[in-house]
């Protein structure tokens, strides 16, 4: 019974002591920024812009469907705009390159998703990393030409004038923008890790305040 005691102490103890940890690390001693349009709705409150997680797949271009990347699977991923005028950019793509070649276990975790210009608007870069072994984690998706420009303006409007239209952007779960990094560098994509693992450790610590209180709602 006395052993019960302890266990149920330590039960109601460890989620508060772990918050008290996570308060005081890193994980709060940096903001990611917000990208995009913001809209005011009343004093104290502001809607950041929230991108489409629509895009299409299929084999061919006439059995492309519709495709919306749930939460579950994609509660955070890394977004990149292969348009067809950087078709032959190779170099675009770099730092991921290198990272799928020799750092593969460093990104294993964080889904790249790569959209093209059209079916038949699929890089070359794009046709060698499909062929890459247990790059599981990028997925290719594809978007029809005549209304790629304006879907690509979306995710880049009111940007830094520094950001150009092929970096990749981080998308958080309620998809909405937290970061540019640009895929040449493999600082930066080292960069896109640090602040997806950011992001995803501030998940967790909302999922086990949730979890804590409902607890304590119920001893």
């Amino acid at each position: 019974m006395k052993n019960k005691k302890w266990l149920l102490l330590l039960i109601i103890a460890f989620p508060s002591a772990f918050w008290l940890i996570l308060e005081t690390s890193t994980i709060n001693s940096r903001k990611l920024p917000y990208y995009g349009p913001k809209k005011s709705l009343k004093a104290g409150d502001t809607t950041y812009f929230v991108s489409s997680a629509k895009f299409y797949a299929g084999d061919t271009a006439e059995a492309l469907q519709p495709t919306e990347l749930d939460t579950t699977t994609f509660p955070i991923y890394a977004l990149i705009f292969l348009n067809k005028k950087y078709r032959g950019d190779a170099y675009r793509l770099t730092g991921l390159w290198e990272y799928l070649n020799y750092k593969q276990s460093k990104i294993e975790h964080i889904p790249f998703i790569l959209v093209s210009q059209s079916y038949d608007g699929a890089s070359a870069t794009q046709q060698e990393l499909e062929k890459l072994q247990g790059s599981k984690n990028v997925h290719f998706y594809t978007w029809p030409e005549k209304s790629y420009d304006s879907l690509t303006y979306g995710y880049f409007k009111e940007k830094p004038y520094y950001i150009d239209f092929s970096f990749f952007m981080l998308i958080d779960r309620q998809r909405h923008i937290r970061g540019y990094y640009d895929g040449r560098y493999v600082s930066e994509i080292k960069r896109l890790i640090d602040e997806y693992q950011h992001l995803r450790l501030k998940e967790e610590k909302q999922k086990l305040l949730k979890v804590n209180e409902i607890k304590q709602d119920t001893l």
